[in-house]
């Protein structure tokens, strides 16, 4: 009878999470493409070996496997259209295999409260236009899938393989998604006793790690076309087929086919990104402190040197965004990232640790309890979403704008 309910309650969370991505995504669907994103399809492997050019080598090879184009803007929407399903499917499927995973009905409301505001975060944000198709959502779906054989432990080497396709996508994935396979697979590590289980999770750690870094520098530093001048007309005149308006990212082609450094031109935008991120850190204040508090309360748990190691990788595992903070301008997109990390983290460690599990339990039961308001911390969230890119989100961006316009004066 317990599985029965436990079934039962797994079908009904789904629901809800359906019935929530559903509207999620009807209210910010327009059905247009920022150009980044279909300027990002015309790069491929057929230049060489480049950054940022596997999905563009998947789009290619369909248009000639397909009996009939997709190098058009109709082409470029029905790809990503399709991919968004493929990447909602993912989603979906991790959070049943969370939800049914978890153990005991009390622990799967808990995984449920994570799932539901992960849902709003990354629905609302990859359907708005700025992120329609952006390829984050493939890195995305690589650390989910990862996530998933590292918490049943079966086939872990397969994220060796997620570990290097994340980086053939996105240099960016090392910063932004490849933490949350790194912190699961040091869990692991640190959680078990037998010499073998080590061994297997030091070795696939490391090969990920070496291997991504490999990758990592290669992008950067090597994979820009020698003859970026001679195909860099051809390569934006087939980006500017892809969308509606027939515009490209110029900045996109020229520092992808040209190696030209952006850092010069982006100052006034990292001046905004400073102005959004101390807003939006003033007005998820009260979530930092609940965040602290949690670690407080479960690092004392931790009486093994292992405990204590595995429980800061989970906390501090997002650090790993902090040069794209520091050096990048999307904002939006790393504030998308750090959320994504501690909600996909959590769920995953609640199905395998009873200390995190009872101790989130706790953290939410006394909130219900000693804050009226406690609903409204629920609520409040949704009018920051969707994540943007440049801008981290529209109220961030207003404020910041008027607060530049009156008073700072910094762009």
């Amino acid at each position: 009878m317990k599985n029965l309910s436990v079934d039962k309650k797994t079908l009904q969370n789904m629901g809800v999470l359906v019935v929530i991505s559903i509207a999620c995504f009807a209210v910010n669907y327009s059905g247009n493409i920022d150009n980044y994103n279909t300027t990002i399809l015309a790069l491929n492997y057929t230049y060489g070996f480049t950054s940022r050019g596997l999905i563009g080598t998947v789009f290619l090879l369909l248009d000639r496997l397909l009996p009939f184009t997709l190098m058009n803007a109709w082409g470029s929407l029905r790809f990503y259209q399709l991919s968004t399903v493929v990447f909602l499917l993912i989603l979906f499927a991790f959070a049943y295999f969370i939800l049914n995973r978890v153990k005991g009905v009390n622990h799967q409301e808990t995984v449920a409260y994570l799932l539901i505001p992960l849902f709003i975060c990354v629905v609302t944000s990859f359907a708005n236009e700025f992120n329609f198709g952006r390829i984050d959502m493939y890195m995305i779906a690589l650390s989910v899938l990862g996530a998933m054989l590292i918490v049943t432990k079966k086939a872990e080497w397969l994220v060796i393989v997620f570990s290097a396709l994340g980086v053939m996508i996105h240099q960016g994935y090392v910063m932004m998604y490849f933490n949350i396979i790194l912190v699961l697979l040091f869990y692991q590590f640190c959680s078990t006793e037998e010499k073998k289980e080590k061994i297997r999770y030091g070795a696939i750690f490391l090969i990920s790690l070496v291997l991504a870094s490999v990758l990592f520098l290669y992008f950067e530093l090597f994979s820009h076309a020698e003859n970026g001048a001679q195909i860099y007309d051809n390569v934006a005149a087939i980006a500017a087929n892809l969308a509606a308006d027939h515009t490209y990212h110029e900045t996109l082609l020229a520092h992808e086919i040209l190696g030209v450094d952006l850092s010069g031109v982006e100052h006034s935008m990292h001046m905004k990104n400073l102005a959004e991120i101390i807003l939006f850190i003033l007005c998820i204040l009260p979530y930092l402190l609940f965040a602290l508090r949690l670690f407080r309360n479960i690092y004392k748990r931790a009486d093994r040197v292992g405990d204590k190691l595995k429980y800061l990788a989970i906390f501090l595992g997002s650090a790993t965004m902090l040069p794209d903070f520091l050096i990048k301008v999307d904002y939006g997109r790393w504030v998308l990232a750090v959320v994504v990390y501690y909600f996909v983290i959590f769920a995953c460690i609640i199905t395998m640790d009873e200390v995190v599990a009872n101790e989130v339990e706790t953290l939410m039961t006394d909130v219900k309890q000693k804050y009226i308001f406690w609903p409204f911390l629920m609520i409040y969230p949704v009018l920051f979403v969707p994540f943007l890119d440049v801008n981290i989100d529209q109220i961030t961006a207003i404020i910041g704008h008027v607060l530049n316009r009156e008073m700072l004066h910094w762009w």
